[in-house]
This record gives structure tokens, C-alpha cells and sequence, in this order.
């Protein structure tokens, strides 16, 4: 029974050599649509990564009435932490928001130094936010907080980051999933192809009394082998072209070039989640694509 299969195995290997220009025109394909998956995957991650990014970074200032005593204060920032949206959270008294208004003016700051007596600004807290995808409602809840005057955030901001994010995951994962058909057809095209030059050899083998598996289990050797080795040799081409963009982002000079590098994320947070995802679906393409094209054209 081990004999049967390692020669069944050997015969599979021997397979792909006798039809090899077919097997690296598949391979090629293969690699060019995994390269395509993988390079999907990789925009989509950080395509969030930054948007994430963006998104740790929106504030919003929330404005006190005036004349609250520190205990009021105080309830008013429970009040906000109980809200489960907010990320960090700073209080500005007016006197320090008068000081931060006159060091943005620079020299001309001095012209406040009269208005100093006379301070008229809010105390406020400056928020961040964990999660902005309804920030429109966390905005009208904190603005019915008792001692809440207003609340100034840009909401319209926060629905583009959200629209951004859910384009970047809906795409990708219909990019990928269009990628992985059409490398099932290939993989089953090739199996296709062989069948039908190898019939005559099935139906000897039918004759002498091979059984359905005896004879499949070659072609699935060749499918996994394929989808294996198309994995493997997409996996180092991406790791070498991701490496490159990454090297050429940062040698930008470009302040926004700069942020982008700062937020994108590195090979080694992902390479085992590709390594895995190239090889193991490569297989899983190969293993798949001959037995949903051998029982087709296949007549065992």
C-alpha cells in the first residue's frame, strides 16, 4: 500500500516535469495572481493601519458652562469616560487656553495680554477618540452631559475615515476572493488539459482494474505541487518588493511622505500571516481545483 502511493506520488512529480511548459505557464499565472492577492492584502492592512492612524488622532473640544466648581468638573469627565469612546482626555482650563490662543499668535500674542484680565474663554476638555465610526451620536450624547456647553469635532471627517476604512475591507476582500476564482480555474484548466492528453493512459489503467483514487491521486500531486511552489515563490518576491517600497517611502523628504512611512506596517508584523496564506492556500488552490475539475472531466 506505501509503495502504491509513493509511486503514485513519483508518478505525479513526473507528470509535471513531461508537461512542464504547461506547469510554468500555470505557475506563472499563479504567481501573478497571488502576487495581486498578496499586494491587496498588504494595501488593505495598511490602508487601515493609517486610517487607524488618522482616526487616534481626531479631537474633539468639549466646552464647559461657565462658573462650574471642581466637583462639577469632575462629573462632567465621568460623564465622558462613561460614554466608552473616548481614548484620552485632557482638561484646559481658560487661563491655559488664553496662554496656548497667545503662543499660536507669536509676537502678536501680546495683543491679549489686556483681554488676560478679563478672560472670557471656557474651560474645556480636548478628547480623543477610540472609535469615531459614530461619532455623530457620541457628539450629541456628550453635549446633553450636565455642564456641557457645546462640543466642537468634525464629524463630516470622521464619516470619511469611516467610509475609508469599510472601502479599504470590502475591496480587498472582494479583490481577493475574484483573485483566488480565477486561480481555481487556472489550476483546473491545467488539470483539464493534462486528463484529456493522458486519456488514453486512464482508460488502460480503468481496464486493469486502477481504482478512482489510484488514478487521481497523481494530478492532485501535480495541482498542490503547483499551487505550493506558485505560494513559496510569490511569498519572496513580495517580501523583496515590499521591502523596496518601504526603503523607498522613507528616503522622502516629504513631511506627508514621512507619516505615511511612520504608520505603514512592517513585513515582519505580517510575513507569517503570508507565509502561511501563500502557502497553504496555494495548496488548498491545487488540492481544491483538481477535485472539482477531475470529477468533472474525468470519467472514472
Amino acid at each position: 500500500m506505501l509503495n502504491s502511493f509513493f509511486y503514485l506520488v513519483k508518478q505525479g512529480f513526473k507528470n509535471l516535469w513531461n508537461n512542464r511548459l504547461m506547469s510554468l505557464a500555470s505557475v506563472g499565472v499563479l504567481i501573478s495572481c497571488m502576487l495581486l492577492i498578496g499586494a491587496a492584502a498588504l494595501l488593505s492592512v495598511n490602508v487601515s493601519s493609517i486610517v487607524d492612524a488618522v482616526e487616534d488622532q481626531s479631537e474633539a473640544i468639549v466646552y464647559l458652562e461657565d462658573g462650574l466648581d471642581d466637583a462639577a468638573v469632575e462629573e462632567v469627565r465621568d460623564g465622558l469616560i462613561a460614554t466608552g469612546k473616548i481614548a484620552t482626555i485632557e482638561f484646559i482650563s481658560k487661563e491655559d487656553a488664553l496662554l496656548d490662543m497667545m503662543e499660536s499668535m507669536g509676537d502678536d500674542g501680546m495683543l491679549f495680554d489686556a483681554y488676560a484680565k478679563e478672560n472670557n474663554l471656557p474651560d474645556s476638555f480636548r478628547v480623543t477618540f477610540d472609535d469615531v465610526s459614530d461619532l455623530e451620536n457620541t457628539v450629541l450624547h456628550i453635549e446633553a452631559l450636565l455642564g456641557v456647553d457645546s462640543v466642537s469635532a468634525l464629524t463630516e471627517v470622521a464619516e470619511v475615515i469611516t467610509g475609508v476604512k469599510n472601502m479599504a475591507y470590502v475591496g480587498g476582500t472582494i479583490i481577493i476572493g475574484l483573485l483566488i476564482s480565477v486561480s481555481l480555474m487556472i489550476i483546473g484548466n491545467t488539470i483539464k488539459i493534462t486528463v484529456f492528453s493522458r486519456r488514453r493512459e486512464v482508460n488502460i489503467m480503468k481496464y486493469v482494474g486502477a481504482t478512482n483514487g489510484f488514478i487521481r491521486l497523481p494530478f492532485i500531486v501535480e495541482g498542490v505541487t503547483l499551487g505550493v511552489l506558485s505560494g513559496a515563490l510569490s511569498y519572496g518576491i513580495i517580501y523583496f518588493a515590499y521591502d523596496y517600497l518601504v526603503k523607498w517611502v522613507s528616503s522622502q523628504t516629504a513631511t506627508w511622505f514621512g507619516q505615511i512611512i511612520s504608520e505603514l506596517v512592517p513585513f515582519s508584523v505580517v510575513s507569517q500571516y503570508l507565509l502561511i496564506g501563500f502557502i497553504g492556500g496555494g495548496a488548498f488552490i491545487g488540492l481544491f481545483g483538481c477535485v472539482a475539475f477531475i470529477g468533472k472531466h474525468l470519467k472514472v
